[in-house]
């Protein structure tokens, strides 16, 4: 856990100056959140070219409610007209291009070129929940044909620092790296982790983030057994978080990439915050692989500690980006941690309805929707929400609704027992 406490060195605490965003609504962070504004859906049937060449498996599709994609051309295509210093080949996998348009954006955004940066006070954490999907199936197809990889093939298809490798290739050159995998927690997990840096005085500038690309058919079939998707058949309104007749989500894919910075290197060059950090959290859930505490303890030990040392915990506690699968036992546990820890129902919102699950992006992508929020003071509506479960004690909304939160906290939870939270002030 980080925090910064009245007697810490305000030269030590940690801005955010820059997002990128990719998500399926649209390429880019203001079209994206605009988008979501708007009541966008990005889930719709998937085509079987879209998810796999294996045509045995098409039943799958009849199985599953689609999936909210990325327009992979237009993102490749975005990625070489920002990068020529990038192999081709290596922006032909999602995963990388949409790390580097994001984090393009997010540079631009925070008005840092990499030759503004000092490799020895930079760092850059970029996660994923898994190594390219892609990669490994064309390394396995080639040994089926008989066609041995060399080594640098078997690399790129069995790790999962391919993005991480992307990224700094376009900084050109850091001093702390990093790839965190938690799950679905991993975005934000990435996010403590670059503000961990900053805090310890290792770093003046952090790249933090992620993005997933999962919509294959191996993971689509992998949790259509799990029992987390929707079985719903319109892909659009699937996942319903919070919902009384919720039953799982879609899966979609994005990133998001963020720069971090001292308050002191921000200030020195005159830049604008989007907000600071204020403390972060991570724990883990021991219910089980899959499973999670209902009652919401994990979730309230993670959240509670960081509201009393936000100094919030006779303020107005803000508002919550929550997890919010869409699934009964992530949306009770979300639900009743975070009534345990604030001792009252507090405003929230998913974005999952609109987007899908972005897996190992997901934290990234929402946290990205939460300091827009906080900029524009407007808490997105939780999309495809018609009767609130009764046992969810939340605030959440299907309707965008104007806030004077100074405060915001996002919660992400993972398959592993991840439970992360991070709280940010304007």
């Amino acid at each position: 856990m980080f925090t910064f406490n009245s007697d810490d060195s305000v030269d030590r605490h940690v801005v955010c100056t820059g997002i990128g965003m990719v998500t399926p609504l649209a390429i880019g962070r203001e079209a994206s959140w605009a988008n979501l504004l708007n009541g966008d859906h990005a889930a719709r049937p998937l085509r079987q070219d879209e998810i796999d060449h294996h045509s045995q498996l098409c039943d799958l599709l009849r199985r599953t409610p689609g999936g909210a994609i990325v327009d992979h051309a237009a993102v490749r295509e975005a990625a070489l007209s920002c990068s020529d210093s990038l192999p081709t080949v290596l922006l032909d996998d999602p995963l990388n291009s949409m790390i580097v348009v994001a984090l393009v954006e997010a540079m631009t955004d925070a008005g840092l070129g990499p030759a503004e940066l000092s490799p020895q006070r930079t760092g850059c954490i970029i996660g994923t929940s898994k190594a390219s999907l892609r990669a490994m199936e064309g390394v396995t197809n080639a040994v089926v044909r008989g066609d041995i990889p060399n080594s640098g093939q078997w690399r790129n298809g069995f790790l999962s620092d391919g993005p991480l490798r992307a990224a700094v290739a376009v900084l050109g050159g850091v001093s702390e790296t990093a790839t965190p995998i938690a799950a679905c927690a991993t975005g934000l997990v990435s996010v403590i982790q670059a503000a961990a840096l900053i805090r310890s005085g290792q770093c003046d500038v952090c790249v933090a983030g992620s993005a997933d690309a999962s919509l294959r058919a191996s993971v689509l079939a992998s949790f259509h057994r799990l029992g987390v998707t929707s079985k719903n058949s319109d892909p659009a309104t699937a996942c319903r978080p919070f919902d009384a007749d919720r039953d799982g989500f879609v899966i979609g894919e994005g990133g998001a990439v963020f720069v971090l910075e001292s308050a002191a290197h921000a200030e020195a060059r005159g830049a604008k915050a989007y907000g600071k950090l204020l403390a972060g959290n991570w724990m883990t859930d021991p219910t089980g692989v899959t499973q999670v505490d209902t009652s919401g303890a994990v979730v309230a030990d993670v959240v509670k500690p960081l509201v009393e040392a936000s100094n919030i915990a006779n303020a107005e506690p803000g508002f919550y980006c929550l997890h919010g699968t869409g699934t009964v036992s992530n949306d009770l546990a979300e639900a009743n941690g975070l009534f345990t820890a604030v001792g009252r129902k507090v405003p929230a919102y998913g974005i999952k309805g609109a987007i899908g699950h972005l897996l190992g992006a997901a934290g990234s992508v929402e946290f990205a929707t939460m300091l827009l929020a906080l900029r524009d003071r407007t808490i997105p509506a939780t999309l495809n929400l018609q009767n609130i479960d009764s046992k969810c004690p939340v605030g959440v909304s299907n309707a965008n609704v104007e806030t004077s939160a100074d405060t915001a906290t996002k919660l992400s939870l993972g398959f592993g027992g991840h439970v992360a939270a991070v709280v940010v002030s304007r």
